[in-house]
C-alpha cells in the first residue's frame, strides 16, 4: 500500500528522492492540513500504548503491515480505524526506543497554497492547494515562486549602501503596490511512500 507522507518540518536525514528506500519515524496526523481528496478514509490499524518512564500513557503506536507511527492522543489498544495521512516528525528520533518504518519512495510533491495579497501580508486562500511533481523533496524546490522580474544572477553583488535590511513586514508595506494581486507559495512536499517488508 502507498502511504501520504507530509513533510513540513526539517532536518531530515536523508533528501527522500524517487525509488531511495528511507528508513524513518513517522506520526499519524488525525486532521492534516490538506485537501479532503488527499487524506485516507478509514484505514483498519492496530493500536498498543507508548509508556512515559513513570509507566504513564503518552500514545499510541500504531501499526499496519510494516507501518509504524505515533499517535498522539489515542487511547486504549486494540483495532481502530482512522482518518488521516501520516507525517514526518524530526524530533521522533530522539526517542530511540520508537520502532521506524522503512519505505520507498514512489511520488514526491510540492504542496503550493494560493495567497491572496492583504494590505500588510500574504493571507493563505483556504481550499487553493495545487501538487506539482518533482524528482526530490529537497528543501531548495520550496522557495517561493518569482513573481517579479527576472532573477539574480550568482554573481551579483549590491553596491555599496544599495541593501536594505527588511523584514517580512516592511518589505510587502514597500513592495505592496508592485506585487500581484494573489501567489502562489510553496509550503512541504507530499510523498508517497511504499511500506513493505525490506528486511
Amino acid at each position: 500500500m502507498l502511504w501520504p507522507v507530509l513533510l513540513d518540518t526539517s532536518p531530515r536525514d536523508t533528501v527522500w528522492s524517487l525509488g531511495e528506500r528511507v528508513t524513518t519515524r513517522l506520526r499519524w496526523l488525525a486532521e492534516p492540513d490538506l485537501p479532503g481528496d488527499m487524506v485516507l478514509r478509514r484505514v483498519a490499524v492496530r493500536a498498543s500504548m507508548l509508556l512515559t518512564v513513570e509507566g504513564q500513557p503518552w500514545a499510541q503506536l500504531i501499526e499496519a503491515g510494516d507501518l509504524r507511527a505515533v499517535r498522539e492522543g489515542g487511547t486504549g489498544a486494540g483495532d481502530v480505524t482512522l482518518d488521516g495521512c501520516l507525517g514526518f516528525d524530526a524530533f521522533l528520533r530522539l526517542i530511540g526506543e520508537l520502532p521506524v518504518t522503512v519505505g520507498v519512495v514512489r511520488r514526491v510533491r510540492v504542496v503550493h497554497d494560493l495567497h491572496d495579497r492583504g494590505a500588510t501580508e500574504w493571507i493563505r486562500r483556504p481550499g487553493s492547494v495545487r501538487l506539482t511533481d518533482v524528482p526530490d523533496a529537497c528543501p531548495t524546490r520550496l522557495r517561493d515562486e518569482p513573481s517579479l522580474g527576472e532573477p539574480m544572477p550568482d554573481d551579483w553583488e549590491p553596491e555599496p549602501g544599495e541593501v536594505q535590511i527588511l523584514s517580512p513586514e516592511e518589505y510587502f508595506l514597500l513592495a505592496r503596490e508592485h506585487l500581484p494581486a494573489e501567489q502562489w507559495q510553496a509550503r512541504g512536499f507530499l510523498v508517497d511512500l511504499d511500506v513493505a517488508d525490506y528486511s
